[in-house]
């Protein structure tokens, strides 16, 4: 399943708010790693991803993260949680890519999934 995103990038405070659905119920938080949050709805599902200090998670500056094309993948095991996002942007008419990765252990019984958000 392919599902599009809602970005939305707060320079001021270099915070990112990646909506999978926003007519989500919120249920709770997850840390992902420090100053990354999932948030699951009421059924446990992935509903959004924020990250705090954005830039200097991602190693890029400000200006790139205003609007890049976001491609996300979120796979979900009875084990495990792997969320991967690539944030595409250009300098200089040139592509660049930034890529986060995490794994985590599924201590919180999201259901088993696996999707694919886009901002394009």
């Amino acid at each position: 399943m392919k599902s599009k995103l809602d970005y939305i990038y707060d320079c001021e405070h270099d915070l990112i708010d990646i909506t999978i659905d926003e007519s989500f119920k919120y249920g709770k938080s997850i840390e992902i790693t420090s100053g990354i949050i999932l948030d699951l709805d009421e059924n446990g599902f992935p509903a959004s991803i924020e990250i705090i200090s954005a830039s200097k998670i991602l190693g890029i500056d400000k200006q790139n993260l205003i609007s890049p094309n976001i491609d996300m993948g979120i796979i979900i095991s009875d084990e495990l949680i792997c969320i991967q996002i690539k944030f595409t942007y250009f300098v200089f008419e040139q592509e660049q890519d930034v890529c986060f990765k995490q794994n985590l252990a599924n201590n919180y019984g999201i259901p088993a999934m696996e999707t694919i958000f886009s901002t394009a």
